[in-house]
């Protein structure tokens, strides 16, 4: 994840950051076509 440890600037605390975040993070996988997409097909 190098973007965050970039954004953050200091690394150790980027992994302390990005430890907490993914410890309690989930993980929800979606199927089917994107709500953006049918928004704008129908406001196009």
């Amino acid at each position: 994840m190098p973007p965050w440890h970039d954004a953050i600037g200091d690394p150790t605390l980027a992994d302390a950051i990005l430890d907490r975040l993914v410890q309690n993070a989930y993980r929800i996988t979606l199927k089917g076509e994107s709500m953006r997409k049918r928004r704008a097909a129908t406001t196009a």
